[in-house]
């Protein structure tokens, strides 16, 4: 079954059964700067490998779909860092907008929108309650270190609150997935002089607007130097069969049913 719509001619895609069943992908990444050891495509190559691995695990019958990556989104927390890319939260917002309606405009009544960019997930959250109202459509958004918990103990415990970006999971992730994206003997270890019992850096409680270089260096936010490409691959089993598992249930999942 081929499985990008992008590949298919436009009868094909009119002859698609959307009846009833059926979900399309929009992938989305980011190209920016990931600390001196990681290349600034980590999150593209992650959403891309990743999705391409679940849906590959797919059931033939299983219809969903896939677009092209998005390449560039939200990443302006890395401004002054040479190798970053950047959409404004309104062109961002309404690129995917104008996707959505093209979605529903072919027939599509579930959007997914994958991501494996953290900064994305607040704008997507919106968006997805937006596009469901303006377009009818099932919106879900899906974040790939969001879609389970981290199957390993972290090496260092300042890890699961500040290892935000490049640090050991992202490191040992691509050397399972890209080792050559990996420089190793750049491996690096930064973790944020920040300390509050009522502030966050993450979407808990009450946080604070930052930006990368206003705490980091070197772009690090965490512990590289322990990352192996057997941990990766420890983290990459599970996330792909979960992410297949989602996938499965979205292109059957009906809005005030009991989905199981």
């Amino acid at each position: 079954m081929q499985r990008n719509i992008a590949q298919l001619t436009w009868p094909e895609v009119e002859a698609l059964d959307l009846s009833k069943d059926g979900a399309l992908v929009l992938p989305i990444g980011s190209i920016e700067q990931h600390g001196p050891h990681l290349s600034t495509d980590c999150d593209l190559v992650f959403s891309e490998n990743f999705l391409e691995m679940a849906l590959a695990r797919l059931a033939p019958e299983t219809k969903v779909w896939r677009l092209p990556m998005l390449p560039i989104s939200k990443s302006n927390e890395h401004v002054g860092f040479p190798g970053t890319w950047y959409l404004s939260a309104q062109t961002f917002m309404a690129v995917i907008s104008d996707i959505a309606r093209s979605a529903r405009n072919n027939g599509f009544r579930r959007l997914v929108l994958w991501n494996c960019h953290g900064g994305n997930r607040a704008l997507l959250e919106v968006l997805a309650r937006d596009i469901r109202i303006e377009t009818g459509l099932m919106t879900f958004q899906v974040f790939a270190s969001g879609a389970m918990p981290d199957p390993l103990p972290p090496l260092d415990p300042r890890e699961p609150a500040y290892g935000i970006h490049a640090g050991e999971w992202e490191t040992s992730l691509m050397l399972a997935v890209s080792p050559d994206r990996v420089r190793t003997e750049k491996l690096d270890c930064a973790f944020p002089d920040f300390q509050s019992e009522t502030l966050a850096l993450e979407m808990t409680g009450a946080t604070i607007g930052w930006k990368t270089d206003d705490f980091q260096q070197t772009g690090t936010w965490g512990d590289a130097t322990g990352a192996t490409a057997e941990r990766g691959a420890q983290r990459l089993e599970p996330l792909i069969e979960r992410l297949a598992s989602i996938l499965t249930e979205i292109s059957t999942f009906e809005v005030g049913a009991t989905n199981s």
